[in-house]
């Protein structure tokens, strides 16, 4: 798909926010709602997370997602996206390097997880494919 058609109009509610609320889905379905900084770029939406969180774990068996635009603390300002999420590893974290250098938007969240001493996970999420129509 190439940029500017359905997947930039997917994340088109995340656009104006620097925070999403990540939703990640127990084995139980519970969903789990955690804010996280995210950056946009290429149709993608990319976030970080510590290799030991939850979220990286429950990402690990379920990558089906929803992010919607919210505050530092939570609270929703637009409407979720629903999408898949991935770990880029090599090549492919290389590539999006620059969301994490000094000047990039996930900088700040690579610092502080660094500071604690963590190892960080980057994941690149992809809207979730639109039904197509259905057919008899």
């Amino acid at each position: 798909m190439a940029p500017g058609t359905n997947r930039t109009r997917a994340f088109a509610p995340l656009q104006a926010s620097s925070t999403a609320l990540l939703t990640t889905f127990r084995r139980t379905g519970e969903a789990v709602p955690t804010p996280v900084s995210i950056a946009l770029d290429d149709d993608h939406a990319y976030f970080v997370t510590a290799a030991d969180s939850g979220k990286a774990k429950r990402l690990a068996r379920n990558p089906s997602v929803t992010l919607a635009p919210c505050t530092t603390s939570g609270k929703v300002l637009g409407a979720a996206v629903s999408g898949q999420a991935r770990r880029l590893e090599g090549d492919n974290r290389t590539r999006r390097r620059r969301l994490l250098g000094p000047t990039g938007p996930l900088f700040w969240s690579l610092l502080l997880y660094r500071l604690r001493g963590k190892t960080m996970h980057l994941y690149e999420v992809a809207p979730a494919a639109a039904p197509g129509p259905l057919t008899a």
